[in-house]
């Protein structure tokens, strides 16, 4: 291997004793380091030890013995242990001279050190400089006898720090150290206050910095007022919602790394050349920074993670990101290799026997078998990054709709827009309203970008005044933020996607309006196509509780994880690929996802100011649950899996019997401590956020209704269904299920649920209460005059309700006899179950099913498409079995 490296031949010349041990894996560590700097000297210490630890990296890296994050790792835990211990000496002398640096509140100050790109990342390359930024946590000054301003103290420090690391002696160098990247580059100050670099950020920070600091790690220092100056800084690097306006500087900084690529002197450079090292890194960065806000997972400073979250969020697919990693590790072996030869900072490739080396030192055949496959390697890359973000041409300034676009705007500016287009129309009414409005000069630039698109694709179209003026409200809304403008021009399709849906749909054309985050959903192909399971809204759910900052951070994550899955659903109904039902179970299948996570999240604030209760039975399996033995019960549409769209959550909570008190710092009896948590929940559930509300939420279910606990306990619950509930509790009862909670509650509810309702009961008093209430509701419906009772899917004689009467008289009737009929919740697989059972015949049952089916498809379609008026349903066939049932 000394034949690879000419530095790993001269250090075993210099030092033969050194030979031993190079095999072993021995990280290093700052003991060590300690010995030496004790020894030695601080300088001279550093320059040795680290000599030494690269030799045995470099050793190890040649030899194939180490991985190549083993030795990205060695390597950057070599960079911080020098720099902490330069750190340790120089802060001790400064502090004998003047003092310890104290903040204004008297608090002790400690130099902070951010590490930036391969040094943040964790993945040193063998002749790496270290890329750095220094600060300190306030301002004030040294407590010695010579008063030396923080400012003044920090900036002494910083320079002592990089001297003893990069001046080049006798013994070498230990790290270069690059500071370029701090607020203001070469001019700005070498250290400043974290107040200082804050208020940087929010005035001055462009958009490279933002794609700098993506790979920002405390490093040395106080690391933990480092880590509070990043997570103050995520704002400012993560937008909340998917950042389009970033897509614009991407492209720019990316055709700039392009041309600065191509030039004659970077065509043998594997890091900045074309297909290089960067660019892969550019492709990882780009995800990180345009889905960093909306998905936590992405926030992370290593590459290797990021590509892992990047593959489990499916933004590449696991082939793709696999041919990835090939692709760098072999890159980056290389630009070890290329390095271990004298210990340079290069990354070209070298000529003549310095290539054999590098050759033999990758395994390779030959130089030209080497070179061979690098070709191949980088225009992989390079196409690779290409398919995923296509450069976009530039505007043509000649194009027709550009050109009317602009008469539009002078007409506006002039008062003549009555003479482009008629005083009412839509375009008109869009430009009057939006002369109100100060766009910055780049939301400007970007809506004349978009504008004549649009226009184009409306005027082949045949849309209706009240169709456009929805699409020009949505443009109105986005003006503003501008990213949304550039997410449409930069993908056409989706802009075709969003004209469809809004000319077919009110209800999606209303939430786009409202939340135009949904924008982002259109860019997904399979938008419509595929809807996803119940076990991933639960991995979803459970992926935000891990990773999002904090309740509020999750309430706003889990509201757009309801938009966007209900507009999935929604546009898979419009498009004909869902039926009724299928939609019906999944909007009940993401609220069942959402409540379990809401109740998760409200079960963690309790326990930290309440504690938990002892578990009831040792012996039964526990869950890592927060919340305790409660357990949410759905009743009505959710319980039923027949959710509709815009459809109120009816639920009941239900906890264990026989519990004490709370073990935590404040304790509380079962009936206070669960009555907290279910408040939580439901303010949880309804509280509004930047996203929306999750749901309306109807309680009235329980036990009492209105007057009674919002929490019951299960032996309260049995005490009342068995005694003292009303037939239509026992209905209801029918589709009621567990939706969210603690396993040993369901078991008992379902028992509870099963006695209740295979009770002994006379058949004509349950036909005429259930009659009675049907009659009820009738006068309620017709006591509202705007609400049109022969028309509704709902109301009409033979609707839905009439035949879900139909079906709990049914069940009512049977359960005692032919307890299986319990098992099912929902209308349809109830009608299954009375048919199986000879309860109703199998005309019958055909008839009511195909009702339910086309007016269950009537209900859902008049939600998304509230203006349309289909042709009636011919429902006199179950009106007639409701007579024969219930008359």
């Amino acid at each position: 291997m000394r034949y690879c490296s000419y530095f790993a031949d001269g250090m075993l010349d210099h030092y033969p004793g050194w030979l031993e041990g190079l095999d072993q894996h021995q990280p290093p560590q700052a003991e060590a380091l300690q010995t030496e700097t004790a020894q030695s000297g601080l300088d001279t210490g550093l320059r040795r030890y680290r000599n030494h630890q690269m030799l045995r990296i470099i050793w190890r890296d040649l030899c194939g013995l180490s991985t190549l994050s083993e030795t990205f790792s060695d390597l950057t835990t070599l960079a911080e242990i020098c720099l902490q211990a330069a750190i340790d000496e120089h802060s001790r002398r400064l502090q004998e001279k003047y003092g310890n640096p104290m903040g204004e509140d008297g608090s002790e100050q400690q130099l902070i050190v951010i590490g930036m790109g391969k040094f943040g990342g964790r993945e040193l390359n063998l002749s790496s400089d270290i890329d750095v930024m220094f600060c300190y946590p306030q301002s004030g000054e040294c407590d010695g006898r010579r008063n030396l301003a923080n400012d003044q103290f920090f900036t002494r420090l910083a320079r002592a720090i990089i001297a003893s690391l990069s001046d080049l002696t006798e013994d070498g160098f230990c790290f270069r150290v690059d500071t370029r990247l701090r607020p203001f580059g070469d001019s700005g100050p070498l250290t400043c206050s974290l107040a200082a670099m804050e208020q940087y950020y929010q005035r001055e920070g462009r958009d490279w910095e933002r794609y700098a600091l993506v790979k920002a790690r405390p490093v040395a220092g106080d690391r933990e007022s480092g880590a509070d100056l990043l997570e103050n800084l995520r704002p400012f690097v993560y937008r909340r919602y998917i950042d389009f306006g970033s897509v614009e500087a991407l492209q720019e900084m990316h055709a700039n790394v392009h041309e600065d690529a191509r030039r004659k002197d970077r065509m043998d450079d594997i890091k900045r050349g074309p297909g290089g090292i960067r660019e892969i890194e550019f492709l990882a960065q780009c995800f990180q920074i345009l889905r960093g806000g909306r998905e936590p997972s992405l926030q992370t400073p290593s590459l290797d993670q990021a590509l892992e979250h990047i593959e489990s969020l499916e933004l590449m697919s696991g082939e793709a990101v696999a041919e990835v990693r090939r692709d760098y590790v072999y890159l980056r072996r290389l630009e070890n290799r290329i390095q271990a030869l004298r210990d340079q900072q290069t990354h070209r490739l070298p000529q003549g026997e310095d290539l054999d080396r590098i050759a033999q030192g990758m395994g390779e055949e030959s130089p030209e078998a080497m070179t061979s496959r690098l070709t191949d390697i980088r225009q992989q890359v390079s196409e690779r990054f290409e398919g995923i973000f296509p450069a976009q041409p530039a505007p043509s300034k000649d194009n027709q709709w550009a050109e009317r676009w602009r008469h539009l705007q002078t007409g506006r500016q002039s008062d003549e827009a009555q003479t482009v287009e008629p005083e009412n129309s839509p375009i008109t009414t869009f430009l009057r309203r939006l002369d109100r409005f100060v766009l910055s000069r780049r939301a400007s630039r970007r809506l004349d970008r978009f504008m004549p698109v649009l226009l184009e694709r409306i005027d082949s179209k045949s849309l209706d005044n009240e169709i456009l003026n929805r699409i020009f409200d949505l443009v109105l809304t986005i003006c503003r933020r501008s990213a949304y403008l550039v997410l449409l021009v930069q993908h056409l399709p989706a802009l075709d996607r969003m004209l469809d849906l809004f000319a077919r749909s009110d209800w999606v054309a209303s939430r786009v309006i409202r939340f135009p985050a949904l924008l982002d959903e259109l860019i997904d192909p399979s938008l419509g196509q595929q809807i996803p399971t119940g076990k991933e809204l639960t991995r979803n759910v459970r992926r935000l509780l891990s990773t999002a900052q904090g309740a509020e951070a999750v309430l706003e994550g889990l509201n757009y994880l309801k938009l966007a899955n209900s507009l999935r659903i929604a546009v898979s109904q419009l498009d004909g690929t869902l039926s009724a039902e299928q939609a019906q179970i999944a909007l009940s299948g993401l609220a069942t996802a959402i409540l379990n996570g809401v109740l998760e999240i409200a079960g963690q604030e309790i326990e930290l100011r309440h504690g938990l209760f002892p578990a009831i039975d040792p012996d039964s399996p526990q869950d890592d649950s927060h919340h305790g033995d409660m357990a949410v019960i759905a009743y009505g549409t959710l319980g039923a899996a027949e959710l509709g769209y815009d459809s109120d959550l009816d639920i009941v909570f239900l906890f264990e019997d026989g519990q004490d008190m709370s073990d935590g710092k404040r304790p509380l009896p079962p009936e206070r401590y669960y009555a907290r948590l279910a408040q939580r929940a439901l303010s949880f559930l309804t509280v509004m956020t930047p996203s929306g509300r999750l749901y309306e939420v109807d309680t009235r279910l329980r036990p009492n209704g209105r007057a009674g606990s919002l929490v019951s306990s299960l032996s309260a619950f049995r005490e009342y269904q068995l005694n003292e509930a009303w037939t239509w509790e026992m209905q209801a009862l029918t589709r009621a299920h567990f939706i969210a909670g603690r396993h040993s509650v369901q078991v008992r509810f379902d028992r509870i649920r099963q006695e209740a309702l295979c009770r002994s009961r006379n058949g004509d008093e349950l036909r005429a209460d259930l009659l009675e209430m049907r009659q009820k509701m009738n006068r309620e419906h017709e006591a509202k005059p705007h609400l049109d009772t022969a028309s509704s899917p709902k109301h009409c004689p033979g609707g839905l309700i009439d035949i879900e009467f139909i079906a709990q008289l049914g069940i009512l009737a049977s359960a005692q006899t032919f307890p299986r009929v319990l098992q099912v919740h929902a209308t349809l697989p109830q009608i299954g179950q009375l048919r199986s059972i000879g309860w109703l015949t199998p005309d019958e049952a055909n008839v009511l099913e195909e009702t339910v089916r086309k007016l269950s498809q009537r209900r859902m379609m008049a939600s998304l498409v509230p203006g349309e008026k289909p042709p009636a349903l011919d429902t006199r066939a179950s009106a007639r079995i409701f007579a024969h049932k219930l008359g």
